[in-house]
């Protein structure tokens, strides 16, 4: 067997997470659930260790998901019929979910119920508004997640290429509508505005896309965009 580059092994384990997201319900709730937590801890105004604590606990819960997956797969492989030995590597592969599972939301509970965070769901914070890429990554990994879904349940295109959402075009926008309230410079708005629009028109032109798919792909960026940004700003105001 030839060693693989770096290249075939990313695509490779992409693969394999397109797989789990395709045949697995639970890994997109996952991916669900890690979005709407980024969001809360944006508008709530968590400090920056706690981000990477959250972001900690959303990685070993789908981690364990994956490993989870690829044990079943293993079993299912060499065991098709029933047997006791197959079920207890099945439950305990399904016992590492759980146990991740526990921990995040212990650790959300730790992080989001604490007097800071409860008078800043209230609108009268006293911690400073969230960095910036702490709301730039809420923001686009809520849009990715949107997007991801929206091709899962339109049941056409893949993850990657296609699909009833124009993920470029979503992303595109959602940059646009972080520099409009990063920046009031007009010429860094104006320019942002262009290359947002090349970039959803490349979609279209090179029929990867149809113009609704980009236009809902639009549409799911200015929502989660101006809402997450203006929730912010209210708040700081």
């Amino acid at each position: 067997m030839k060693p693989r580059t770096l290249i075939q092994s990313f695509s490779h384990a992409a693969d394999g997470l397109v797989h789990v997201l395709h045949t697995h319900r639970h890994m997109r709730y996952h991916f669900l659930i890690a979005a709407v937590v980024l969001l809360v801890s944006a508008i709530l105004r968590v400090s920056r260790f706690e981000v990477l604590l959250l972001l900690t606990a959303i990685t070993f819960v789908i981690l364990a998901e994956l490993v989870n997956t690829a044990v079943e797969s293993a079993v299912d492989l060499a065991s098709p019929s029933w047997h006791p030995l197959a079920k207890v590597a099945k439950d305990i592969g399904g016992a590492a979910v759980l146990v991740a599972i526990l921990s995040a939301v212990v650790i959300a509970a730790g992080v989001f119920l604490k007097p800071d965070s409860l008078r800043a769901l209230q609108g009268a914070a006293t911690s400073p508004p969230p960095h910036f890429l702490h709301v730039a990554l809420a923001g686009a990994v809520t849009v990715l997640v949107a997007v991801i879904l929206g091709k899962l349940w339109g049941g056409r295109g893949a993850i990657t290429r296609g699909g009833v959402v124009s993920a470029h075009s979503a992303l595109a926008f959602f940059c646009l509508v972080s520099v409009w309230f990063l920046t009031p410079d007009l010429l860094i708005r104006g320019l942002a505005v262009i290359l947002a629009i090349l970039v959803a028109q490349s979609r279209v032109d090179t029929g990867i896309h149809t113009l609704r798919e980009v236009i809902i792909g639009v549409a799911v960026a200015l929502i989660i965009g101006v809402g997450l940004y203006g929730i912010l700003t209210i708040r700081a105001g």
